[in-house]
């Protein structure tokens, strides 16, 4: 299975200068809880929920109407639609992190791949161990959840 038949095309998007509460209104509008980053249609930066709570709000006061740059993850671990799920499962565990931006090779932004997408395709047991893995440190080891996917396939 490749990254194209799990991600989500044509995600919502913002560049550097929109604003925090911007960014949190797309997150809320399209149920989501990571926007990429584009400037010109390439990719520099994603922000999520966590950057939103964790770096901008509950560090600066006027954080709702700062730009997205001064916060947003960069630079960005992200796929390209032809890479093996497997791949994409394996870097989320090795940097703990829950959405990849889906890009071609010329930087354009194409989808985005969340930790819940590839969850549809697992069994409970499966994706309990993906965010475990996604999340914290675990005596299983990162390649825990790379394992249980290849022996269900």
């Amino acid at each position: 299975m490749r990254v194209r038949d799990v991600m989500t095309p044509s995600p919502a998007s913002c560049d550097a200068s929109t604003s925090i509460r911007l960014a949190a209104r797309l997150m809320s509008d399209h149920d989501c809880a990571a926007i990429p980053v584009t400037s010109g249609g390439k990719l520099v930066g994603i922000v999520t929920d966590r950057d939103i709570a964790c770096r901008a709000v509950a560090t600066r006061n006027d954080a709702p109407q700062l730009p997205v740059a001064s916060f947003m993850s960069q630079p960005v671990i992200a796929v390209s639609p032809d890479d093996p799920i497997e791949q994409a499962i394996a870097l989320m565990e090795e940097n703990s992190i829950h959405h990849l931006p889906v890009m071609k090779t010329d930087g354009t932004l194409v989808g985005i791949l969340a930790q819940s997408d590839i969850g549809r395709r697992m069994t409970n047991r499966e994706f309990g161990a993906l965010a475990r893995m996604t999340s914290i440190r675990s005596r299983y080891g990162r390649r825990f959840v790379s394992a249980l996917v290849k022996a269900e396939h």
